[in-house]
């Protein structure tokens, strides 16, 4: 499920396609490009399906599930990978990951290891993500996230749903969760690129804090990552690059717990790209222009 993401779309989607048989991406109001890059890629051939989906609202885990199960009995497959457009599939081998997860038990589902990449540089001026920006990791994790692999048993599972920010599925009607299997990081991670520019985050964050607001949460700490940066921008703050290095450092950890980019420590881990880039997109990001689209469509689809 994807908005406004247009410096990254087309790298997500051909890298990822390397990895998996065919992608699934759920346009959610895109302004800035990336509706018109997705369909580009798809007048090459590629195996990708694209969904609009022009509510304000970001109702990303009743989209996800939907889309999750109908997949799986549509194209009869094994595991669907609940990913976003800032994440990309790191595998040794197509044939080891197939390996290991045709050893899994059939009613249990899958988790990868996310991995936090921090840019070299945060340069507002480049229009595409680059081997520049998936180059240094995080050497190690705080955040304890996941993101799920789900298996064919949901299908059958009707009461089963992933949660929001697709790290986990869930089953209201048990004490527990089903069980999930923790993919070993040498077969298969996640490298995770969400802070690459000031102004990609500045319209990410404000955009999807706004949209997160328009399912009217009973639970507002589900996006406290947004929210903590959103009131800092709206109460008047810039976002230095030495800001931007501070927040990619920490990022989806609550402000108490966070610590100086000087303790640390990042390891060279780099996620190569073998392919050319084909469908950039001229247009820089404006992020007063694309709240405005956005507000129109709040106000015309209230609660999408």
């Amino acid at each position: 499920m994807v908005r406004n993401e247009a410096d990254v779309i087309e790298a997500f989607v051909r890298h990822n396609l390397t990895v998996l048989d065919g992608l699934m991406v759920i346009d959610h109001g895109s302004s800035d490009g990336t509706s018109e890059i997705l369909t580009r890629l798809r007048r090459e051939g590629l195996p990708l399906q694209v969904v609009a989906d022009p509510s304000p609202a970001f109702f990303q885990a009743e989209r996800i599930t939907v889309i999750a199960r109908e997949t799986l009995a549509r194209e009869r497959a094994d595991f669907v990978f609940a990913i976003d457009a800032d994440e990309f599939i790191k595998v040794e081998s197509r044939e080891r990951l197939d390996r290991t997860l045709s050893e899994l038990p059939p009613e249990v589902h899958a988790v990868v290891h996310w991995q936090t990449y921090v840019p070299e540089s945060f340069d507002s001026g480049a229009s595409t993500i680059s081997e520049a920006h998936l180059r240094w990791r995080l050497k190690s994790e705080r955040h304890g996230s996941y993101k799920s692999v789900i298996g064919r048993s949901f299908v059958q599972q009707q009461n089963q749903h992933v949660i929001s920010g697709n790290h986990l599925v869930d089953d209201p009607a048990r004490p527990k969760p089903p069980p999930h299997i923790r993919l070993p990081q040498d077969v298969v991670a996640l490298a995770h690129c969400p802070v690459r520019s000031r102004c990609q985050l500045e319209s990410k964050v404000i955009i999807g804090y706004l949209a997160h607001l328009a399912t009217e949460p009973t639970n507002d700490e589900q996006a406290f990552h947004w929210r903590e940066i959103y009131e800092e921008l709206r109460g008047g703050m810039h976002l230095s690059d030495q800001r931007l290095r501070e927040i990619a450092c920490n990022y989806g950890l609550p402000r108490n717990i966070w610590q100086p980019v000087a303790a640390i420590e990042l390891v060279d881990d780099p996620v190569r790209l073998h392919f050319e880039l084909r469908h950039k997109t001229e247009t820089p990001v404006d992020t007063l222009s694309m709240l405005m689209r956005f507000t129109e469509t709040l106000l015309r689809h209230p609660r999408g």
